[in-house]
């Protein structure tokens, strides 16, 4: 199901900061023709659209806060399925934080892994596209789930603040016996530790 916003540019970018906020999951741009962010199970296409599924219960709430904040939809109505965009889910993140000592971190760290995150996100290359105010990281599909883009979002925020804590990182990828032992000690590594990574961890 669907809900018309009819905000394009900045407003749409303050209305899926503040979808963000009240859901209390990272909003993910995926690039390409669609343009849309995701927020968990929910979608926000370039035209302010916001794709709800079947979370009924959720919406209601999620609609009224909006409204607060002093964003309206339309009246709901019937909506005609929309043809299927093929583009790369690209997950963004803040470049505030990062020096070039980290940054240069954080690609070493992602080159000493390449082979073993190319087999668990399907991306056949793992590029780092940096911008004035972000870092691009489109390694991904856009028919991944809910919680795939979830553990993706997850997983990218980790390395990053792997990136910025470590003093030194080494660029050399060692070859391994065991694949998924050697990315399941990764992630460790990169802090997947405990219940709240618990889901992450199962879909990587």
């Amino acid at each position: 199901m669907e809900l018309h916003f009819n905000v394009t540019g900045e407003e749409r970018k303050a209305l899926v900061q503040a979808i963000s906020e009240i859901a209390g999951k990272p909003a993910v741009y995926a690039s390409g023709a669609g343009r849309s962010y995701a927020i968990g199970e929910l979608m926000v296409d370039k035209d302010g659209v916001l794709d709800y599924g079947r979370r009924d219960g959720f919406i209601h709430p999620l609609v009224t806060e909006l409204a607060e904040r002093g964003f309206h939809c339309e009246p709901q109505g019937d909506v005609s399925p929309k043809a299927e965009e093929q583009s790369v889910l690209c997950i963004e993140m803040p470049l505030e934080g990062f020096t070039e000592a980290t940054l240069a971190n954080l690609e070493r760290l992602v080159a000493s892994k390449a082979g073993l995150v190319k087999k668990a996100v399907g991306a056949e290359s793992l590029p780092i596209e940096r911008t004035q105010t972000t870092l691009r990281f489109p390694w991904f599909h856009t028919d991944a789930s809910p919680d795939e883009v979830h553990a993706y979002a997850v997983f990218i925020s980790r390395l990053c603040t792997t990136a910025k804590e470590q003093k030194r990182v080494t660029a050399v990828e060692r070859g391994v016996e065991n694949e998924k032992y050697a990315f399941r000690c990764f992630l460790l590594k990169l802090g997947f530790i405990g219940d709240e990574y618990k889901a992450a961890r199962k879909v990587l």
